[in-house]
C-alpha cells in the first residue's frame, strides 16, 4: 500500500496502531484494552471498541484514513498450496474449492484470497507450478470490521491474516535466500513462523503466554493476577528471576525447541535454519530471550531488524504484525 497507511491489530489484551508512510514506520501506539472488550479474539462491544479507537488516535496522535488491519489468529483458515500455472481469475476461481473440506456448506459465506509466494520453471524456463498462500474468513466479521473501523475513523483497505503480516517484514528486509523463524510472545498464546527463501513454510500455536507468567507471580505472591502483572511490568523484588518465573520461561522455551526441531527433523531435512526473531511483550525479558537461545541454540534477534524505521523498544516489540499489515 503506497503513501501513509495505519496498521492495525486488535489483540486479547491489547490494540496496536503503526503509521506508515513511504514505507517506514514513523509512529507506533500500544495500548491496553479494559477487561473482557475481546475474547478469544472476539470484540464483545464494538461500540466500546470504536470509542476505545477514537481515543487511542487522539492520544498518541494517530492520523486517521487508510488501515491494513490483522484478523484475528483463530478467525482465518489458511492453506499454502502447489498449483499449476494459472491467471488470476483462475485462481480466484479454483480458491473455494480448495477449502471446501474445511468450510462445507458454508463456502458462500467465506471471503478467498490468495498470494503467490514463487513461481517454479521446467527446464526450458516455462512456468510449472504456483507455490500459493491462499486464505479463507467469513464475510460477515470482515464486513463487522470495516464498519467498526470506518466509525473509529479509519478506511480499511486490506485484511490479512498473521502469516501474511510476518512474510511481509521478512519480505522487505531478507534479500538473500534464508531460513528464519519468527517467535511471536502473546498475552495469551505464542505464535511461532518458520520462512525460507521468502516463503512461509509452516506456523504453530503454543497455548502459552504472558498471563501464566502472571498466574505464576500471583501463586508465588498470593495475590490477584491484575498485581500480580503490575508486579511483572516493574520486576518488583526481581521477581523476574524467581525459580516460578524460570520455570514459565523454560516451559515456553521447550514447547518453541519443539516446533523447531520438527522444521529442521522432519519439514525440512535439508534445513539450514540459524535464527530466531522475537516479538511480543514478554520478548524483553532477559530471562525468556536466554532460555530461548539456550533451548534453541540459534542466534536471537530483536524483531526490529525486520521493521523499516523499526527501532529496538517495547514498542516495536509489540508492533510487529501491524506493521507487517501496513506494509502490504
Amino acid at each position: 500500500m503506497a503513501g501513509k497507511t495505519i496498521g492495525i491489530e486488535i489483540g486479547n489484551d491489547t490494540v496496536k496502531l503503526v503509521a506508515v508512510n513511504g514505507g517506514k514506520v514513523t509512529n507506533m501506539a500500544v495500548k491496553r484494552l479494559p477487561d473482557n472488550m475481546v475474547l478469544e479474539g472476539r470484540v464483545t462491544s464494538p461500540d466500546a471498541m470504536i470509542g476505545f479507537l477514537k481515543e487511542m488516535r487522539k492520544e498518541f496522535r494517530i492520523p486517521s484514513g487508510d488501515c491494513a488491519l490483522i484478523l484475528p489468529y483463530h478467525s482465518v483458515i489458511n492453506n499454502v498450496l502447489t498449483m499449476p500455472p494459472m491467471s488470476d481469475a483462475e485462481l480466484a476461481l479454483n480458491l473455494p474449492f480448495e477449502f471446501r473440506d474445511y468450510v462445507g456448506q458454508d463456502g458462500a459465506k467465506y471471503q478467498y484470497d490468495y498470494a503467490v509466494m514463487a513461481t517454479e520453471k521446467d527446464k526450458d524456463g516455462q512456468p510449472e507450478k504456483l507455490e500459493v498462500f491462499a486464505a479463507a474468513a467469513r464475510k460477515d466479521l470482515i464486513a463487522s470490521y470495516y464498519d467498526m473501523l470506518k466509525k473509529a475513523g479509519f478506511t480499511a483497505k486490506v485484511v490479512i491474516p498473521h502469516e501474511m503480516a510476518m512474510l511481509n517484514l521478512v519480505r522487505q528486509a531478507i534479500r538473500e535466500p534464508k531460513e528464519i523463524c519468527i517467535v511471536d510472545v502473546g498475552h495469551t498464546a505464542t505464535h511461532v513462523y518458520l520462512f525460507a527463501n521468502n516463503r512461509f513454510v509452516m506456523g504453530r500455536e503454543i497455548e502459552m503466554g504472558g498471563q501464566l507468567l502472571d498466574a505464576a507471580i500471583a501463586n508465588t505472591l498470593k495475590v490477584d493476577t491484575h498485581i500480580a502483572r503490575s508486579h511483572k511490568e516493574s520486576n518488583m523484588d526481581n521477581i523476574l528471576k524467581s525459580d516460578e518465573c524460570t520455570d514459565v520461561f523454560y516451559s515456553l522455551a521447550v514447547e518453541v525447541m519443539k516446533v523447531v526441531n520438527f522444521y529442521n527433523n522432519y519439514s525440512n531435512r535439508n534445513a539450514n535454519l540459524q535464527d530466531i526473531y522475537l516479538c511480543g511483550g514478554m520478548c524483553d525479558v532477559e530471562g525468556l530471550r536466554n532460555s530461548i537461545k539456550k533451548a534453541t541454540n540459534l542466534v536471537i534477534h530483536h524483531i526490529s531488524r525486520l521493521i523499516p524505521g523499526g527501532v529496538e523498544n517495547q514498542d516495536t516489540l509489540c508492533c510487529a504484525l501491524a506493521a507487517g499489515a501496513a506494509i502490504q
